[in-house]
């Protein structure tokens, strides 16, 4: 019997650690859901994030119509690299060949273009810088010299 009884205790201090562990594990469980883990990395802080290349480039003469008498498309090498990133907040973070700037919300519009599609469009002095969201192309206008000059991933037959 003195046998049993061993057998008895060790049964009832599993028993115990068994009860214990199931009381236990929803309080953890609820300490981890009430905590704060950062931000949704879904999110990630930003609401537009890209990099761009651009092997091609074309200079055009440009007034309040757009742009017009274009010259021939040449081969860009080494290819353009541009960066784009729109905070949440709408701080924007603009990297152009390693060249880094930075834009505040009312320093830049989104809109959309019938030809190329949505865009965000940067201003600075006489000068705006259009990055179309599609990553295609990029346009440069030079407002004080009537020009504007286009930058495409890849040229269309």
């Amino acid at each position: 019997m003195g046998q049993m009884k061993f057998s008895l205790k060790s049964f009832a201090k599993t028993a115990l650690l068994k009860a214990s562990f199931f009381a236990v594990l929803p309080a953890v469980l609820f300490s981890f859901t009430a905590c704060d883990l950062g931000p949704d990395p879904a999110a990630d802080g930003y609401r537009f994030n890209r990099h761009f290349h651009y092997y091609y480039v074309q200079d055009c003469r440009a007034d309040a119509f757009g742009a017009y008498d274009c010259g021939p498309i040449r081969v860009l090498s080494p290819a353009m690299v541009v960066g784009l990133r729109i905070d949440s907040d709408g701080l924007a973070s603009l990297n152009l060949d390693g060249d880094r700037y930075y834009y505040l919300e009312s320093e830049y519009t989104e809109g959309y273009d019938d030809v190329y599609g949505s865009y965000f469009n940067f201003y600075q002095d006489d000068d705006e810088l259009t990055v179309y969201k599609d990553g295609y192309t990029l346009a440069y206008w030079d407002n004080r010299n009537g020009l504007v000059t286009y930058y495409f991933y890849e040229i269309y037959d």
